[in-house]
């Protein structure tokens, strides 16, 4: 009988062992999933932040290169419309034609003689 209980002591010792052995599967598996969950979770997060950055700079750079052409494209509409208004004004001139800034000064002369002549007729 002596035996008997050894052997049964025995049996109940090696489920024990196996059901513990069992949930200590069982637990690394969840260790597992968790790890691989958290691993993921902050590879994601990285890889936002990652995202973001870059994304903030391509705008950033962008922007500038939008700005330059812009200021670009100013100054070259400014000289273009310069050099449209002295071919122009070279145009009227070979036609013999006077232009604003001709007729301006002539109308500036002419008030400064009618001036003169009022100063004279009152003088007379």
């Amino acid at each position: 009988m002596a035996e008997k209980i050894e052997f049964t002591e025995t049996v109940e010792e090696n489920v024990n062992m196996l059901v513990e052995n069992g949930r200590k599967v069982v637990l690394a598996g969840l260790g597992a999933v968790t790890f691989a969950q958290e691993e993921l979770f902050g590879m994601f997060s990285n890889l936002v932040e990652r995202g973001t950055a870059t994304e903030e700079k391509t705008r950033s750079m962008v922007n500038k290169q939008v700005e330059t052409r812009q200021k670009d494209a100013k100054k070259a509409a400014k000289r273009v419309e310069k050099e449209i208004e002295k071919r122009f004004e070279n145009a009227l001139h070979w036609m013999n034609i006077p232009s604003k800034n001709d007729i301006d000064k002539l109308s500036r002369k002419v008030t400064t003689l009618n001036k003169k002549v009022n100063d004279l007729s009152k003088a007379a």
